[in-house]
């Protein structure tokens, strides 16, 4: 009773708290990689992401693999190109997308740069 809980109380709001799935990494890593994917990021940065909130390397790994939803990385670096305004800037392609996290060789494939 250090906070002024009991242990079973304590207890009994945990355990309904993981019924109710707030306490679920599995899903806040599926939900998190996901929702990142849809704002344009890459791998290293998802894979940051979760890491930074503490998750296993094995569900990290299984997240950000979902979150590709069949697609390549070359694919999710294409569709986070779409809408920005880098024509003719290939230095400014790369940036972008390095900065969202995708693989340099992801990037150099996709703007065919050696």
């Amino acid at each position: 009773m250090a906070k002024g809980y009991q242990a079973r109380t304590a207890s009994g709001v945990v355990r309904r708290a993981r019924e109710l799935h707030w306490l679920d990494d599995e899903m806040l890593a599926h939900d998190r990689a996901r929702a990142l994917r849809a704002r344009g990021a890459g791998p290293l940065r998802i894979t940051a992401d979760l890491e930074g909130r503490g998750l296993p390397g094995a569900l990290i790994e299984a997240a950000v693999e979902t979150s590709r939803d069949g697609r390549s990385e070359h694919d999710w670096a294409a569709l986070a190109l779409c809408g920005a305004d880098i024509v003719g800037a290939p230095a400014r392609a790369w940036r972008l997308l390095v900065q969202r996290g995708f693989p340099e060789d992801v990037v150099a494939r996709l703007l065919d740069v050696e």
